[in-house]
């Protein structure tokens, strides 16, 4: 009997953790949605529930960091990120991620060891040479302007 009582308890958890994924799942697709449709509020709100289920999910995290990055909460943003990099499979997303917050805060030389950082986890994944490439021409325009301000005192 108790064999017969334990085999029910294994099913019954089987079952109760299934039922939570569906729950995690199904809020992040509706994150998404939100996200698609420029809603970031409600898009935060749904992925905060998720948290709750799992704190340590990277889907999770790295979505919360785009709400906020989207919402101008750069800081927040990256904070995400990086809290994703501890539970990420695939940390070159996370490392482009913050390098394209700092590049939309004009952090060019942040930007740049960021995208650097992504390339490192893996060179074969073009966003990440994509964004270094943009921060790198910013910055060079940036020292051209500067030099060019500079020929006008001496």
């Amino acid at each position: 009997m108790s064999e017969e009582l334990n085999r029910l308890k294994e099913i019954s958890g089987f079952f109760r953790r299934m039922n939570t994924k569906v729950k995690l799942l199904t809020l992040i697709t509706k994150a998404k949605e939100e996200y698609d449709r420029y809603d970031y509020k409600s898009g935060i709100e749904t992925l905060e529930e998720a948290f709750k289920i799992d704190p340590q999910n990277p889907t999770v995290l790295r979505g919360l960091g785009c709400m906020k990055q989207f919402s101008g909460d750069y800081d927040t943003a990256i904070e995400f990120y990086r809290k994703a990099l501890e539970f990420s499979e695939a940390q070159e997303v996370e490392y482009t991620l913050i390098g394209m917050a700092y590049y939309l805060q004009d952090k060019l030389d942040e930007a740049v060891e960021n995208f650097n950082l992504a390339i490192d986890k893996n060179d074969n994944y073009t966003q990440a040479y994509e964004g270094r490439n943009q921060a790198m021409l910013e910055n060079h325009v940036k020292i051209l302007d500067l030099q060019e301000s500079l020929k006008k005192y001496f």
